[in-house]
């Protein structure tokens, strides 16, 4: 788009592009024009379009002939009208066919001329006026368009589409937000200029998915676009459009993931922007899922919309009755012999006199949102630093209490002057209050954060990184941050012992972490399992339901009083020495299935609730056999889809481990005999998938030697009476189970 200085600026003539084919036309033009503009002139449409090529940027006006010798003139004007690079210039036809001078303005152009040429004063006002309203109206263009992409900005926007509901009253309208999922990660991976093309991509896109229908368009933010059109229901068709493909040096990379929310049909009656509040709230309602990308404002959204505003209206009488409680999970330092209580983490809680118990997922997300957070932040601190004192004076423990410190708290006039009051007002050392901070705090604006937090380490607090492993940070950026220690995220937890259950990522953000000299702290531990692996590959500190849910302060208190803990005891987390011996991914799994190997198997068998669990010892009876006849390639196939099927036959919180070459053991948690038939079943859908192999494949069989931690008469171990069940199905050459 072509942006011009004023008409009435005469710092230099403008310039003009007369493509005229007659040489007599063409020189009368240019003694009519000169002594005003300076003019450039073309006589064939090859020569035109090169002119405009090289010069587009300083164009003001087009002068264009349309018989040309070797193009048509219209064929120009399209090309004119079609190329961004050429949009802005406007063009006067020169023609004495009064057919083509109505086409030509069909066509986009400006005005036209009529040959024979009239009086030179009609020519002359015709060309000042024509770039006069095009210099006017590309300074309006400016103020109500965004630079880059062309569309509206917010402003103009919700003019446009007020005037629109102003002149089609009755017209059903659409109010569409599409946001760019993790567009941040683009730039950071791609550069800015790639973002930047991925956002012209888009709004050229969605123009034309909405032009014909009226539609208009609008960049709000970085990376969110608003569509305002008459109703239609082809959203998904639309959504995939918007989704363009990175293009690398020519190469089309990674496809950019968009969410769209739409609240179709709107209610006019209310204003525009709550309009596209709905919109926005269906797109928010499937920003973390990979599985779904569309959202349609509904009643339950319209219920969950009105639900929200009553927490928001109800949010300051809830402070000021202390409807928030704080809860206390504890945290576990694991690296000695027993896992030792070191410190809490507090998390708030709604108690609403009316509604219940309100899930913080519910109202954390509504106030970072709305701005609350900050309030609810500090609420809690005071509250916290009271318990802890509380807990000082009568049970002579001080329990260092993690507190939760958003990006928003930090960007307040004194933050550490605020955080010292909260400490100093109850009596405590900055450093029984333990300041957790995302991680995206310090990818964001991070020299401002990082200097805020060396502050607060020189007062005496310490700081955990929160949630890493959420997305943002890179391994060797941590190694430059000022932290005391720093705290996985709970789904990075998750994800690692899923499926295959690979942690070797996991093991190495450890080992990273435990060359800074800080405790690793990992959150969302729920299984044995889970405590093991960790404990082995280094992690210092652990919270989950595996210990405990989050507790009430008077229950809470109950559980440390339990636990008998010391001062010494709970302070040594961050000052003691690590253990140098650690388990490796390797020393634990087994290498051909990647399943637990015999070393883990035994830690998780001595780790393991001994009253509650099914221990099943599996053979498989073709192995021999088939290692002798095909090889042992062919035995490791077979043995790998064994371990496919036993992975995908098992629960998650079940440890398959390989113990030697023909045999696995699965270790099965919350069982008893009276579940037997649950274990038949799944040991004889394992037969069944292994007895009808695929192409190219043998038929297996297994056999499996089952005992429960409730047997009667028990003769050894729970795992020595199931291998004495499977040598007694083994000696009567069957297959399937035998249950001690």
């Amino acid at each position: 788009m072509q942006q011009h200085p004023s008409i009435q600026s005469h710092d230099r003539k403008r310039r003009i592009l007369l493509v005229e084919y007659d040489a007599a036309s063409r020189d009368t033009l240019v003694h009519i024009l000169q002594e005003e503009y300076e003019i450039l002139t073309a006589n064939r449409g090859e020569k035109a379009l090169a002119a405009l090529d090289e010069h587009s940027a300083d164009l003001s006006l087009v002068l264009l002939d349309l018989k040309l010798p070797d193009m048509n003139g219209m064929e120009i004007l399209r090309i004119i009208r079609e190329n961004p690079e050429y949009f802005g210039i406007p063009v006067i036809v020169l023609t004495g066919d009064t057919d083509a001078q109505v086409d030509s303005l069909g066509e986009g152009a400006q005005d036209f001329i009529p040959m024979p040429y009239p009086q030179p004063r009609v020519v002359t006002s015709r060309v000042h006026r024509t770039i006069e309203l095009s210099e006017k109206r590309d300074i309006i263009r400016s103020t109500e368009r965004d630079p880059l992409t062309g569309l509206y900005n917010k402003e103009f926007f919700f003019r446009y589409a007020a005037q629109n509901d102003v002149y089609y009253k009755d017209e059903p309208m659409d109010a569409i937000v599409l946001d760019i999922n993790h567009f941040r990660m683009i730039n950071e991976r791609y550069g800015k200029t790639c973002g930047d093309h991925v956002l012209m991509q888009i709004a050229k896109r969605l123009q034309d998915m909405v032009k014909d229908s009226g539609g208009i368009v609008c960049r709000r933010e970085a990376d969110t676009f608003l569509v305002y059109c008459p109703h239609r229901t082809d959203y998904a068709e639309m959504l995939s459009g918007a989704s363009v493909l990175i293009n690398i040096n020519g190469r089309n990379e990674n496809r950019v993931r968009v969410r769209m929310g739409v609240y179709s049909e709107v209610d006019k009656s209310i204003d525009l922007e709550r309009r596209f509040d709905r919109a926005k709230h269906a797109a928010d309602t499937v920003k973390n899922s990979y599985t779904r990308a569309l959202a349609i404002y509904d009643d339950s959204l319209h219920e969950s919309e009105l639900f929200q505003e009553q927490l928001l209206e109800d949010f300051a009488k809830a402070i000021s009755e202390r409807q928030f409680q704080v809860y206390y999970q504890p945290k576990f330092n694991i690296q000695g012999e027993e896992p030792l209580l070191c410190s809490a983490e507090a998390l708030v809680r709604w108690k609403h006199p009316h509604l219940g118990m309100v899930s913080p997922g519910v109202f954390i997300p509504l106030f970072e949102h709305s701005g609350l957070i900050p309030e609810l932040d500090h609420y809690v601190w005071q509250t916290a630093a009271a318990q802890v004192r509380d807990w000082k004076d009568r049970l002579g423990l001080t329990i260092p209490v993690s507190v939760n410190v958003s990006r928003v708290d930090m960007y307040e006039t004194n933050f550490v002057d605020r955080m010292k009051r909260v400490v100093d007002s109850n009596g405590l050392e900055p450093r029984d209050l333990l300041l957790e901070i995302t991680e995206s705090a310090y990818t964001e604006d991070s020299a401002q954060m990082i200097g805020i937090v060396k502050k607060l380490r020189e007062e005496g607090f310490r700081i955990e990184m929160d949630d890493f492993g959420s997305g943002y940070s890179s391994l060797n950026m941590i190694s430059s941050l000022p932290i005391d220690a720093l705290k996985l995220d709970m789904e990075f937890i998750r994800s690692a012992f899923r499926d295959r259950k690979d942690t070797r990522l996991l093991e190495v953000v450890i080992q990273l972490v435990d060359s800074l000299e800080v405790p690793t702290v990992a959150e969302g531990v729920e299984t044995a399992e889970q405590l093991l692996a960790l404990k082995s590959m280094g992690c210092d500190v652990v919270q989950g339901y595996y210990f405990s849910r989050p507790l009430p302060a008077d229950e809470f208190e109950v559980y440390v009083k339990e636990a008998r803990v010391t001062n010494a005891e709970i302070h040594k987390t961050f000052s003691a020495p690590k253990p140098a011996a650690r388990y490796t991914y390797d020393a634990l799994h087994d290498a051909l299935t990647g399943m637990y190997n015999h070393t883990a198997f035994e830690i998780l068998l001595k780790d393991s609730d001994k009253e509650h669990i099914a221990v099943l010892i599996v053979n498989v009876n073709e192995y021999d056999e088939v290692k002798s006849a095909a090889g042992p390639k062919a035995a490791e196939e077979m043995i790998l889809r064994v371990s496919r099927v036993l992975r995908s036959g098992f629960r998650s919180v079940d440890d398959i481990c390989r113990l030697k070459e023909d045999e696995f053991v699965v270790i099965m948690t919350r069982m008893n005999s009276h579940m037997q038939g649950l274990i038949l079943d799944k040991v004889e859908r394992a037969n069944a998938i292994l007895g009808n192999p695929g192409e190219g494949e043998v038929p297996v069989s297994l056999s499996v030697g089952i005992a429960f931690s409730d047997r009667k008469n028990p003769k050894g171990s729970i795992f020595e009476d199931a291998d004495e069940a499977l040598q007694r199905l083994r000696q009567s050459r069957g297959k399937g189970c035998e249950i001690y």
